[in-house]
């Protein structure tokens, strides 16, 4: 099973769309932006984590460190997303503007990237053998 994405326009980022279930079974297509430098699953913002009606973790709340050095407590979250053409049980963390994927559920997956503007963005499982 193949994921497939884009690279946008400016040539700055990548994205590829997931369809995520929530707490209720409720399911969304949701599109994506990829940040290897994030080290969980998933992100989302407050609103579609409150869409999805998504349960709490275990944990509740997890800290987030980003880029700038700065940190914060965000909620913490299940969901099902369809990855590789199964569900899968995730952690999402609720927060920020945007959807980001992050190298928590790339973990065993090729990630190809022409990067262009408009290139293709291409996410295919690893064999076990790789992992």
């Amino acid at each position: 099973m193949m994921h497939y994405g884009s690279v946008n326009d400016d040539g700055e980022e990548c994205s590829v769309g997931l369809t995520v279930q929530g707490s209720d079974g409720h399911t969304e297509r949701i599109s994506f932006i990829i940040d290897t430098g994030a080290t969980g699953s998933m992100v989302l913002p407050p609103e579609i984590v409150d869409r999805l009606s998504l349960s709490p973790s275990v944990d509740e709340y997890v800290r987030v460190t980003q880029a700038d050095g700065s940190s914060d407590r965000h909620g913490l979250y299940i969901a099902q997303v369809m990855w590789h053409g199964r569900l899968k049980q995730v952690e999402v963390v609720a927060f920020g503007p945007a959807p980001l994927i992050g190298m928590g559920l790339l973990q065993g997956s090729n990630l190809s990237v022409d990067a262009i503007p408009g290139g293709l963005v291409t996410i295919t499982e690893l064999s076990d053998t790789f992992c």
